[in-house]
């Protein structure tokens, strides 16, 4: 028999919220969109403006280069256009190896698929901050985003996976998982969720972890993740 988890707020999921109107009120003037992102990797929910921004870092959840990346809130942005000599950086991201990128993004494209008059990309005065800071400077496009839809829509799956049992105990789905995984070297997400007496959230929760450190390897570039997903051990 499946069983299900529930539970009532801890202290850490309260403080994980964000103050929304704010950010709505600063931001009202504007056509972009807001998000608010619990992400795994960083373990907090970040406040993210615009969907170009947005793709490019639900990407990183599943980098294992990348230990942390930091977006920069609406109330940094307000305050670096309040003072010229502070750079206009849409996100720090720090790697594995001790390097920081700060990021920043530019669509290329007009909606309609016909590309933008302005297409300067780089800023010269951000990258020579960059480099006095120890950081590369990166501008991040649409057109960077061609062919990552499916592996960015898996993404927001596997992370909203994570995110729903952040506060469960998942120790035995983890040793189920482990031993199953040891025994066939490759089982499908169906195999998985219909072990009797699993929390069928909790068995996501354990996949979606093994997949974001690259424990277990699936396509998730060509294939929307689900039941039919295959998973093999091994580093992807």
């Amino acid at each position: 028999m499946t069983t299900q988890t529930t539970h009532l707020p801890f202290q850490s999921d309260i403080s994980r919220q964000v103050a929304v109107f704010p950010v709505l009120k600063r931001q009202r003037q504007h056509q972009s969109n807001i998000w608010f992102f619990d992400s795994p990797k960083n373990n907090e929910r970040l406040t993210i403006a615009t969907d170009l921004a947005f793709m490019h870092l639900v990407l990183l959840e599943g980098d294992t280069s990348v230990l942390k990346y930091v977006p920069v809130s609406s109330a940094e942005v307000a305050h670096f256009e309040s003072r010229e000599h502070q750079p206009k950086v849409g996100a720090q991201v720090y790697r594995s190896d001790g390097t920081t990128e700060w990021w920043n993004f530019k669509r290329l494209q007009l909606a309609s698929g016909r590309p933008k008059r302005d297409q300067v990309i780089g800023d010269p005065d951000i990258e020579s901050a960059a480099r006095a800071s120890g950081a590369s400077y990166h501008v991040k496009t649409d057109q960077d985003l061609a062919d990552k839809e499916i592996l960015f829509d898996n993404w927001l799956t596997l992370c909203a996976a994570i995110t729903r049992c952040r506060t469960v105990f998942l120790g035995r789905e983890a040793d189920i998982f482990a031993q199953r995984m040891a025994l066939q070297r490759a089982v499908t997400l169906e195999n998985l969720l219909t072990i009797p007496g699993i929390d069928v959230a909790c068995m996501l929760a354990v996949v979606a972890r093994a997949l974001q450190r690259e424990a277990i390897r699936a396509n998730l570039k060509a294939q929307i993740f689900g039941r039919a997903t295959l998973l093999s051990a091994g580093e992807s």
